[in-house]
């Protein structure tokens, strides 16, 4: 009777403990953890063969994981380089993202601009613009002629709202000095 319980005691821990580890490892790619890899996985158990996709499929979302947080920081670097104005408002018409050239535009920093409705930074009007078009417009960093493009995107299944506005007073000016 020992012996059986003894034998029955270690039979369930050998499938007991490959399953908690299936259990852990999905546990740990649910929740974004691709590190935690699954040891002692051997070809041809079918166990093992569970282990060593689950840890493949753990190498593949690590690496794409990676290339969209350096596509990601790419894409902020330009945004923030460009000499254009660019919006992003939310479903609410709330402000969502601005960039360098934005602030400058409106005279304050994003920290006090974020969250802000359309409305109160005066775009309201340019949301509802179809095609691209130019405006005369007054804001605390600068007045003059802007081409407005608007365009709508979704973000977590919502639409928002993307505005790019172009200072057209300096290109002018610029047409003028060259005349000149």
């Amino acid at each position: 009777v020992l012996a059986t319980l003894v034998l029955g005691h270690e039979l369930r821990r050998r499938a007991v403990y490959p399953l908690r580890t299936l259990s852990n490892l999905l546990e740990a790619l649910r929740e974004g953890d691709y590190s935690l890899r699954g040891s002692r996985a051997r070809r041809g158990d079918a166990i093992g063969e569970v282990v060593i996709e689950i840890n493949a499929l753990s190498r593949t979302l690590r690496e794409q994981r990676l290339a969209v947080e350096e596509k990601s920081a790419l894409f902020a670097k330009v945004i923030a380089a460009l000499d254009i104005a660019v919006f992003a408002f939310d479903a609410d018409r709330a402000l969502k993202l601005a960039n360098p050239a934005a602030e400058r535009l409106l005279g304050a920093p994003f920290e006090r601009l974020t969250g802000r409705s359309a409305q109160a930074l005066g775009v309201d009007d340019w949301l509802g613009i179809g095609e691209t078009t130019i405006r005369e417009r007054n804001f605390a960093g600068g007045s003059g002629r802007w081409e407005v493009r608007h365009s709508r995107f979704r973000e977590g299944g919502l639409p928002h709202d993307l505005l790019v506005v172009t200072d057209l007073s300096r290109a002018l000016r610029e047409e003028e000095r060259l005349a000149w």
